[in-house]
């Protein structure tokens, strides 16, 4: 079945405490690989998990590696857009520790490019919508 999928990803960001006291990073990404370091044993090699996709949104949009706002979206929330278009039930959750940046990939900021999925979502359901011609097909959103 098409639609009948789990994906799952990991964002990497750094939180105000982290970055307030200049914690060192313990987390590289690599495709969809994210690999944990234990910094208490420098020597060994640290933990490697695979995921659907591993976003490193740790530094800024100049570093080549950035996952921003908008690729987060194109890779989730297109997706679910379609299958939702398709006839099915489609549901993202969220899970992570307060202040790991959970609202700003779900909502983002109301800033230019800083939009988060459920914005960008409701913005390309809409414009689908309106952009209807067929006349045998009609939308309802509730």
């Amino acid at each position: 079945m098409a639609g009948a999928s789990v994906k799952v990803a990991v964002r990497v960001r750094p939180s105000t405490p982290e970055t307030s006291r200049d914690a060192k990073c313990v987390i590289q990404m690599q495709g969809n690989s994210t690999c944990i370091s234990n910094p208490k044993q420098p020597k060994n090699e640290g933990k490697s998990f695979t995921f659907d996709y591993s976003y490193w949104s740790h530094t800024t949009a100049e570093d080549e590696r950035f996952a921003s706002q908008r690729q987060v979206y194109k890779d989730i929330g297109e997706e679910m857009l379609l299958h939702a278009f398709e006839g099915y039930n489609v549901c993202i959750f969220a899970y992570g520790q307060t202040g790991a940046g959970k609202s700003y990939t779900m909502m983002g900021r109301q800033e230019e490019g800083q939009e988060g999925i459920i914005p960008q979502l409701c913005e390309d359901l809409f414009k689908r919508t309106v952009g209807n011609t067929d006349p045998d097909l009609s939308f309802s959103v509730e």
